[in-house]
């Protein structure tokens, strides 16, 4: 790969643009990371570079670069950058496909307008290393799941709440009802007079044995002495 090659790749991890005079400027286009709704994958951030042909002017980034990793003087260094472009332009008008190295290719078309096919490779200093983070989850199902669980969540609060309500008022009257059952059996085992007094008169009548015989029983007194 060409030594020029190298210095730009070098100098597009440190900045955003990179201009060789005369020819065009790489640009590098940041990206957030992302979500792939097809496979459910996180992609990390990145920089992809473009390539810009209007972006002609000399800014003095790529020919300072070169002198001092070549430690000769700026002039020098900017001739050697200026055979370097035209060389460029030579190949791409003789219609041959050029490697510019991880940055991407260059070729022409039919009207022999440059044409620049970028790589895939990141550029973004702190995510080198960085690869795509499979989840193995689809990300749309994995919506509609989460949709779906907090719908039957709320479903079940609402349902279970509503069904634990009825079950305590009805264990509440259940208790209410025996208490009382209870408070009846005591009092007539206290109080059985209570019982004599809802026995029917009929029966009394039925008795066989003198009026003057018949005697009240209080059990209250028998009890007291």
């Amino acid at each position: 790969m060409n030594k020029y090659v190298e210095y730009i790749e070098e100098l597009l991890y440190l900045y955003d643009c990179v201009i060789i005079p005369n020819f065009g400027g790489f640009i590098g286009v940041h990206t957030s990371a992302t979500v792939d709704e097809n496979t459910g994958n996180i992609m990390p951030p990145s920089k992809h570079i473009v390539f810009n042909k209007y972006l002609q002017q000399n800014d003095g980034l790529l020919i300072n670069w070169i002198s001092r990793k070549e430690q000769i003087p700026y002039e020098k260094a900017e001739r050697r950058l200026s055979l370097f472009q035209e060389e460029l332009k030579v190949r791409l008008n003789q219609k041959e496909q050029i490697n510019f190295g991880s940055i991407g290719t260059f070729s022409t078309d039919k009207r022999f307008n440059i044409v620049f096919t970028p790589s895939e490779r990141n550029f973004l200093v702190d995510v080198l290393g960085m690869q795509t983070l499979t989840t193995g989850i689809h990300a749309t199902t994995s919506k509609k799941v989460i949709n779906m669980d907090n719908g039957n969540l709320i479903t079940r609060l609402c349902k279970y709440g509503v069904s634990a309500a009825i079950i305590a008022g009805i264990v509440i009257i259940s208790q209410q009802d025996f208490f009382k059952t209870d408070d009846n059996i005591n009092t007539t085992g206290i109080q059985p007079t209570s019982v004599r007094h809802n026995t029917p008169s009929s029966k009394r009548h039925a008795v066989i044995s003198p009026e003057q015989d018949f005697v009240d029983y209080d059990p209250l007194i028998e009890e007291n002495n």
